[in-house]
């Protein structure tokens, strides 16, 4: 991928935490991408005043192209218009006065980005506070990431800001509490987001005698490496040494070293030193020879110090009112962290009498940068974001030159590719002009008039007549319509030399010695003849079904038609005969002549209703037992002694054939005996 890196400053003698995470960012990332920093020619960032020379160079594999700042910044009257705009609600003009004042104005970069994002697949801004972001995040914001390194301050809160944290289309954050800080003061909460860091590598522990005898250092020391200015809080820390250096005597020559480029005034006392700005390897074994590393800040991000100090097994103390300096401690439990002077003082205490302590400490934070920030891991993390919202770069417009199409281009039909004469004269100019002629595949060949004259007696013109007819047969064959190439061409070409008229005449006697042809005889079609045909007689509809519609009442099939006029017409068929029922059986028989319904449905008088016995044991009664059934209304009276009175119980006797009473219709009570 091609990827652009717009950050304020850039070079290996920048200490900026923003700077340093951008740089060895890129120097990683060049070995598998296309990498350019667009950055400005400054060094310093309290004045921005332009050391670097502007244009192209190449650093350790990457492309970094420098602008020019325009005015250098006067840092006091920019901190007197700071603390006016921060205790009023300032205007959009004034907020963005304060932004041209804060620095570093370069309209060049912005004009750069505007004419060559095109050729980036993705734009990656650092730290959200600058001029560079302000106006580049405009540029291209669909392909634009964010890494903020935001931390709780005053400008975080103005308006310019909350509009520019919606252009990104992602952030990369370094902590969590970077995260939830944004996402507290922002509607970022649809956006991708990210939580990657800047990746520590486990180097050979450095040997902390290098730094002790460059600088003749004995005693022990408590370390900072940094920036030197008071946006670090600095002053705070040298306060509360100073205190503690009076209230314990006994901690000697104890001593409070500095390292970095110096911003603010140093107190003069023999327990505060400042060394300078030294290497990268000196300042590992500085660290390495620390009691702790101290990090009095407020406003950190990311706090790549703090790692480092990880790195080489030492403890970090760190101000508890950093959140994310809170969270590295209490992750990693390899540091402390106070709110005030007393337990500040408690920490000094813990650490300068156990050496122990800080020792187990220090394992501790080396365990952790092994498990979180190891650079392999890390780079896989940046590249998944840069991939997910990375475009294509477009090629420069001189080189957007369009290239002949690969795919054939559909042919022109032919009638249209007809050459001109002079052409085909001068490309064969013995060879008779053939007229092709385009007909449509689907459509059927015209059929030819038939022929009522005898053939020419001429052998030679008898082939030139009958080679079309055999032609046109073979391609009404095929399913395909050839011209007639011979005949048409004599008809319809001018006249020509000896020798173009004598090739047909050959091909002809050619074909007459392969396959003679002799004139087949012209047999015409018998007129047609016209036939009435019977029209069947209409049929009377049955009043039954008069009502009905008329698609009801048909009862016949219709005719079927036939398939050729001269057959003459198939009789219609008989309809199919009702399929024949099976035979009933014996009990549906008897069903049927009862009225259709089984006996139990039969309807029944009080007088023959009889107690039905219990039991498995019941005999079934016999035919003879079962009387017949009579609808008659003049149907005889039973007598009393017909009438039995119904037992129940599995013991009730077993009636006799006299005791069935014969069904009756009558309306009369009958009386019991």
């Amino acid at each position: 991928m091609k990827i652009a890196f717009i950050v304020q400053r850039y070079g290996r003698e920048i200490l900026g935490g923003s700077e340093t995470l951008a740089r060895q960012l890129a120097e990683r990332l060049a070995r598998r991408h296309e990498i350019t920093v667009l950055t400005t020619t400054a060094k310093d960032y309290i004045t921005w005043k332009n050391e670097y020379e502007a244009g192209e160079e190449k650093l350790r594999g990457v492309r970094v192209h420098r602008f020019p700042v325009e005015g250098e910044r006067d840092i006091e009257e920019f901190n007197l218009f700071s603390e006016a705009i921060y205790k009023e609600k300032p205007t959009r003009e004034q907020e963005l006065e304060w932004l041209d004042r804060q620095g570093p104005v370069t309209p060049e970069l912005i004009e750069f980005l505007k004419k060559e994002h095109e050729s980036f697949d993705l734009l990656l801004f650092f730290t959200y506070l600058y001029y560079p972001t302000y106006y580049g995040l405009q540029v291209a914001p669909e392909k634009s990431v964010l890494l903020p390194t935001a931390h709780d301050e005053p400008p975080l809160k103005l308006g310019i800001f909350k509009e520019m944290f919606q252009l990104p289309s992602s952030f990369l954050f370094n902590t969590e509490a970077e995260e939830l800080l944004v996402l507290d003061r922002f509607a970022v909460h649809k956006k991708m987001r990210e939580t990657v860091g800047v990746g520590v590598d486990l180097l050979d522990q450095p040997d902390p005698s290098i730094f002790r005898k460059r600088h003749n250092i004995s005693a022990k020391y408590f370390l900072y490496a940094g920036r030197i200015d008071g946006g670090k809080n600095l002053e705070e820390l040298f306060r509360f040494f100073n205190f503690y250096k009076e209230e314990y005597p006994a901690s000697g020559n104890l001593q409070l070293i500095l390292i970095g480029k110096l911003g603010m005034k140093v107190p003069e006392s023999s327990s505060i030193r400042y060394i300078g700005f030294v290497d990268e390897a000196e300042k590992l074994s500085a660290m390495a020879g620390a009691i702790a590393v101290m990090q009095p800040s407020k406003m950190e991000s990311f706090s790549i110090v703090t790692l480092e100090a990880f790195s080489v097994g030492t403890p970090v103390v760190v101000n508890g009112a950093s959140r994310v300096l809170v969270d590295h401690c209490r992750k990693s439990n390899a540091g402390f962290y106070y709110r005030d002077f007393e337990e500040f003082e408690e920490i000094f205490n813990l650490l300068f009498s156990d050496r122990n302590l800080a020792h187990s400490l220090g394992k501790n934070g080396q365990r952790y940068i092994k498990e979180n920030y190891g650079w392999q891991k890390l780079l896989a993390q940046y590249e998944y974001v840069f991939r997910a919202y990375a475009r294509p770069a477009k090629e420069p417009k001189e080189s957007r030159r369009r290239e002949p199409s690969a795919v054939p281009s559909k042919p022109e039909p032919m009638q249209s590719e007809e050459k001109a004469p002079d052409a085909d004269a001068a490309a064969a100019p013995d060879q008779p002009q053939i007229e092709t002629v385009e007909t449509d595949l689907l459509e059927r060949p015209p059929v030819p008039e038939p022929v009522t004259e005898a053939p020419a007696e001429d052998p030679a013109s008898g082939v030139k007549e009958a080679a079309p007819a055999e032609a046109e047969d073979t391609a009404s064959d095929a399913g395909m319509v050839q011209a007639e190439a011979p005949s048409v061409a004599e008809e319809q070409a001018p006249e020509h030399s000896v020798a173009a008229t004598e090739a047909p005449a050959a091909v002809a006697g050619t074909a007459r010695e392969e396959a003679p042809v002799e004139a087949a005889p012209v047999v015409e079609d018998p007129p047609e003849e016209t036939r009435d045909e019977p029209t069947a007689p209409e049929e009377e509809v049955p009043e039954e079904i008069a009502h009905l519609p008329s698609f009801f009442q048909s009862s016949v099939p219709p005719r079927p038609i036939s398939a050729q006029a001269s057959e003459p017409e198939a009789a219609p068929k008989p309809p199919a005969p009702p399929p024949t029922p099976a035979p009933p059986n014996a009990e549906q028989a008897q069903r049927d002549e009862e009225g259709g319904l089984p006996a139990f449905f039969q309807p029944r008088s009080k007088e023959e209703v009889v107690e039905p016995t219990s039991g498995d044991d019941a005999p079934e009664p016999s035919a003879e037992e079962v009387a017949e059934p009579s609808s008659s209304d003049d149907a005889p009276q039973p007598s009393e002694a017909e009438v039995v009175e119904p037992t129940s119980g599995d013991d009730a006797p077993e009636p006799s054939t006299e005791a069935i009473a014969e069904p009756s219709t009558s309306d009369e009570p009958h009386e019991r005996s």
